[in-house]
């Protein structure tokens, strides 16, 4: 077996090799194919094509099989041991302390290695890959699978792929999440919604308006399972605008944008504010003493100008109040949903946020709500209900026009056998297995505590050896 040292050096190597939504996968899928054909596995790619506006086209599935290729679409046989290959951090790099400000470069020591991607599967998958490095050179009976795949934090669209072609046909799948070792049976669902919203309507000029203040916001971007521990940057913004509206402040927003890692709680929120002279140093003052000597002061960077005399475009007053009556309904809706919470998981409760707020003109706005759910909730009859409270709103707002589309959906994955241990509320693909009726079980090394994409996400070197050994007895036992 390859040794340790090896596979240090190859650990810092497949961190260094971005794989996030805008740089692809494709250099890492040809570092890990050479990695695999050199332990004796025959290995194909498989491309994966999508039309989803901010994820890279080089997008593909690594697959490698410990014998023969030939895959019969009748017969099941073999394992499949899945993981992602993509990785997805904040928006705010700087928050990387340990890596110096890139993610995408791995630090370590003797104790740890800390990079994106150590808790997100690729790290696992390297492990996995250890773990079964003899096989090829041995006689088994069953064939082993081991997939490497993209765009997970996108729907699990790669994935999807791996089911639908039936480029392997397995008895039994191994996915991946953050558990420690320790094999469940269950995963969360998630389903992302994008509402689009046009406000028809005159925009106001800024005559009167004359002073532009810039408030951007800094978060703390967890997964959206750690919501209690993240810092949410929306809503930072929207609780301040909302306490200077109550002290009597008159402003127009000029623009508003929210930016968060997918399936992650968003940790960059900006708005531009117009105030008439008057109001200027008395709103001075006021951000003063609600962010001077705070705690929440340092998420909080204001900036103040003067505006152009020759007018700027302001959001209209109604749109700014169907965004809010949104955050609102959709956080209610998330209530209702938890009166029917899963102890069987670690976190019992649904989770959800607004991820992402994008303004295509002063009149139209993006909003991408985002939930993770427990696995006994119906991805169809969520569905129906959040789009019956859309439907409400815009009943009440009959000169706005309405957009309301599904970015994705996955089923999660439930189990009638017993378990020994929490089920982790992490997203995986095990729902689609499972809905395919393949056996499914979720292992994986590293826990939660490892900050699954949030900043300075790490593991320890011992972890990662245990996951060797682990695999290699897991993958000798189920080969034959």
């Amino acid at each position: 077996m390859p040794s340790f040292t090896h596979f240090k050096e190859c650990a810092k190597k497949v961190l260094s090799i971005p794989s996030h939504e805008e740089s692809g996968n494709d250099e890492l899928v040809l570092y890990l194919r050479a990695l695999l054909t050199e332990f004796g596995f025959k290995t194909q790619v498989q491309p994966v094509g999508h039309s989803i506006d901010r994820l890279s086209k080089r997008q593909s599935n690594l697959i490698a099989f410990s014998s023969d290729t030939l895959v019969d679409r009748s017969t099941r046989n073999g394992v499949l041991f899945i993981n992602p290959l993509d990785v997805t951090i904040g928006s705010v790099a700087t928050q990387w302390t340990l890596t110096h400000g890139n993610p995408y470069s791995s630090v370590s020591d003797e104790k740890i290695i800390v990079g994106a991607g150590t808790v997100q599967g690729k790290l696992d998958f390297l492990c996995r890959i250890f773990g079964a490095s003899q096989l090829p050179k041995r006689s088994h009976k069953t064939p082993i699978y081991l997939v490497g795949a993209c765009a997970s934090q996108f729907g699990m669209l790669g994935s999807k792929y791996v089911v639908e072609s039936l480029c392997v046909n397995p008895k039994s799948v191994y996915t991946y999440a953050p558990t420690g070792l320790l094999q469940t049976n269950q995963s969360p669902g998630q389903v992302s919604f994008q509402v689009e919203i046009d406000a028809a309507g005159k925009e106001r000029d800024s005559k009167g308006y004359n002073r532009c203040v810039e408030i951007v916001t800094t978060g703390l971007s967890l997964d959206l399972s750690q919501k209690h521990q993240s810092v949410n940057s929306f809503e930072l913004l929207m609780n301040l605008l909302l306490d200077a509206t109550d002290a009597g402040f008159d402003f127009q927003w000029g623009s508003l944008s929210v930016k968060g890692a997918e399936g992650g709680i968003p940790d960059l929120a900006k708005v531009k504010i117009y105030l008439t002279t008057f109001q200027f140093e008395d709103f001075k003052q006021f951000i003063k003493n609600n962010l001077g000597e705070t705690k929440i002061g340092k998420f909080f960077k204001v900036d103040y100008s003067n505006a152009s005399d020759s007018g700027a475009s302001f959001i209209p007053q109604q749109l700014l109040e169907v965004i809010l009556r949104l955050d609102y309904e959709w956080k209610k809706f998330i209530e209702k949903l938890n009166l029917q919470p899963n102890f069987t998981f670690d976190q019992p409760m649904s989770q959800g946020a607004i991820t992402r707020i994008q303004m295509k003109n002063s009149g139209r706005i993006s909003l991408n709500f985002e939930l993770r759910m427990m696995p006994n909730h119906s991805i169809s009859a969520v569905e129906k209900e959040w789009k019956e409270i859309l439907s409400k709103v815009s009943s009440e707002y009959t000169k706005m026009h309405f957009q309301v589309s599904k970015n994705y959906a996955i089923q999660g994955a439930l189990s009638e056998y017993v378990i020994s241990s929490k089920n982790i509320n992490y997203l995986n693909d095990a729902g689609l297995f499972t809905k395919a009726k393949f056996p499914t079980s979720i292992v994986g090394l590293g826990s939660m505590d490892g900050h699954p994409k949030g900043p300075n996400e790490q593991v320890s070197w011992a972890d990662l050896e245990r996951a060797i050994a682990y695999y290699q007895d897991l993958i000798h036992a189920m080969s034959g």
